[in-house]
């Protein structure tokens, strides 16, 4: 049940991740810079995601090296 739990979180932390970095790279297709407001959901964004994606790269390689017979 923890498992699971932690995968929706993760989810949950990657979809606003995402969501905090799309409209701030729409607004520089459109302007050529990031306006104000979107800068502290663009960092957010970019936090997110690389924290949810470091999480589970290290988790991979962690599991992969105690596996025995891989």
């Amino acid at each position: 049940m923890k498992k699971i739990i932690l995968i929706i979180v993760a989810l949950i932390a990657m979809f606003i991740g995402v969501g905090g970095i799309l409209p701030a790279l729409a607004k520089v297709r459109d302007l050529g810079a990031i306006p104000g407001p979107f800068v502290g959901s663009y960092t957010l964004g970019v936090f997110l995601v690389t924290l949810v994606s470091t999480c589970t790269i290290c988790t991979f390689f962690r599991k992969r090296a105690t596996t025995p017979g891989v």
